[in-house]
């Protein structure tokens, strides 16, 4: 096959943003199969993303703080209808849904 006729079978798996957005995260976290985002943190009164990943056995991965930040906002921009203010949210990557208070 010529590279102008191969295609990507990530394209026909991700249909819809939030599956789209599941593969990216996938990729930019390896083993991760959930993420917890929160606006604000637990010992914070301003608004402070929060990003916790966790793998298959409910370990936390290590994040670093720039690419947690990224990611954050990334969900939260992908979400615009989810009260971000009213508690954190979990965006599953198997199923690329948004689990929460009122998600």
């Amino acid at each position: 096959m010529t590279p102008a006729t191969e295609r990507n079978p990530e394209q026909d798996i991700a249909s819809g943003p939030a599956e789209r957005l599941a593969i990216q995260l996938a990729a930019l976290l390896p083993g991760a199969v959930a993420i917890h985002v929160r606006l604000q943190g637990p010992r914070t009164l301003w608004p402070h993303l929060r990003l916790t990943a966790v793998d298959e056995c409910g370990r936390t991965l290590r994040v670093p703080r720039a690419r947690a930040l990224t990611l954050a906002r990334w969900i939260i921009r992908s979400f615009p209808h989810a009260k971000w203010a009213a508690t954190g949210h979990t965006f599953d990557l198997r199923t690329a849904t948004l689990r929460g208070l009122e998600a």
